[in-house]
């Protein structure tokens, strides 16, 4: 059985009417998806987290900057950075970057590491909010869904710019290209899924 996810960010701006879309997202019981200016309101009210439920999957997506006014300076160490978050809030924590982490509540981390800034042109966290909102969705585990995501993002990202800079509606008309090369013929039969795929390329840290 499938899930429908709550999102919040892309659509949604700071203010009153941002805020109450972010409480009812927070409050739903299905995974939630707060982005963008979402994190904003978070991090600038800490008692929004008082409309969340506990039990419910929460992935968050911050950038660098996203992430300093969330829980602080990143620093040199993006893995402790983003483990640290993620036990502090109880989500898994998604920290967009060249070296993109990816952190479980639990300790577990994926790294991706991007060949190139492409993945970080505008509106391409849109895109990726979409692809992990899709994985939510088909209920995949929010830590599972974030890994997949960024790989297939970012190998989108690579086939859309083809040496430039590509809009991010060039990288979104790439992702059913770079979904094709993850479960491309020539993966071996026991390992032809996205997700087995997506995680075989990116490199896993206990």
């Amino acid at each position: 059985a499938g899930c429908r996810p709550g999102s919040s960010g892309p659509a949604s701006a700071p203010g009153k009417a941002g805020r109450e879309v972010l409480v009812d997202v927070l409050a739903a019981r299905r995974p939630r998806l707060p982005d963008a200016d979402a994190i904003t309101l978070l991090a600038g009210d800490p008692t929004l987290w008082d409309a969340r439920d506990p039990e419910t999957p929460l992935v968050l997506t911050p950038h660098d900057r996203e992430f300093a006014r969330l829980a602080g300076e990143v620093g040199l160490d993006r893995i402790s950075a983003a483990r640290r978050a993620a036990a502090r809030f109880h989500a898994v924590v998604l920290l967009k970057g060249h070296s993109t982490v990816v952190a479980a509540p639990d300790g577990r981390v994926l790294v991706s590491q991007s060949r190139s800034s492409w993945p970080a042109t505008a509106g391409s966290g849109d895109v990726l909010s979409g692809l992990i909102g899709a994985l939510l969705a088909a209920g995949e585990d929010p830590w599972l869904a974030a890994g997949c995501a960024a790989y297939v993002h970012e190998l989108a990202a690579d086939l859309a710019a083809d040496g430039a800079p590509a809009p991010a509606s060039h990288l979104q008309a790439a992702i059913s290209d770079a979904i094709r090369a993850v479960l491309s013929p020539r993966v071996p039969r026991g390992e032809r899924s996205l997700k087995i795929r997506s995680l075989r390329l990116v490199r896993k840290n206990r």
